[in-house]
């Protein structure tokens, strides 16, 4: 399957504007739903257990100050907490509290609901079929920046500067 330069251009410009406009949305209505960007982001990888945060920042492709710092309000309102890290005693591992997991679950939910409200004239058939969509493209995004990274490993000379 070919696909023309043209239609990937028009792919590209929707999505920005997509992500631009999910922005918008998150900063109206922090206030009424809830944290939103890196912090539910944060609770979204925590979700699947501890980690360091050297190991957040590469999962959510972010420097590790923004994670270290994104951290510390969560820390503070008790939906994350520090813990020791057994293989290395000089780290530490950040792990999702009970209250970080409910955290988390109303979040998720207020948005579902908000986004269910906003999509009340789509029918089922198209919600599902943008979903499927969706995942699509990211997986192939993900795949595409994993072969970039298996590239950069195998021949650094290409990709550095001379």
């Amino acid at each position: 399957m070919n696909v023309r330069p043209e239609s990937t251009s028009d792919l590209l410009s929707s999505l920005s504007e997509l992500i631009r406009t999910v922005r918008q949305l998150g900063h109206r209505h922090h206030a009424a739903l809830g944290p939103t960007g890196t912090p539910v982001a944060l609770l979204k990888v925590l979700r699947d257990g501890d980690v360091r945060v050297s190991d957040l920042a590469v999962r959510l492709a972010l420097a590790p100050s923004v994670v270290s710092r994104a951290i510390v309000p969560l820390e503070r309102d008790g939906l994350v907490e520090r813990l020791p890290d057994p293989a290395d005693a000089r780290a530490c591992r950040i792990s999702l509290t009970a209250a970080g997991q409910q955290r988390l679950a109303e979040v998720h939910g207020d948005y579902v609901l908000r986004l269910t409200e906003l999509l009340t004239s789509w029918d089922e058939a198209e919600v599902r079929s943008a979903a499927r969509l969706m995942r699509k493209l990211q997986g192939t995004l993900a795949d595409g920046i994993d072969a970039e990274t298996d590239l950069r490993l195998r021949v650094p000379a290409l990709i550095t500067p001379s």
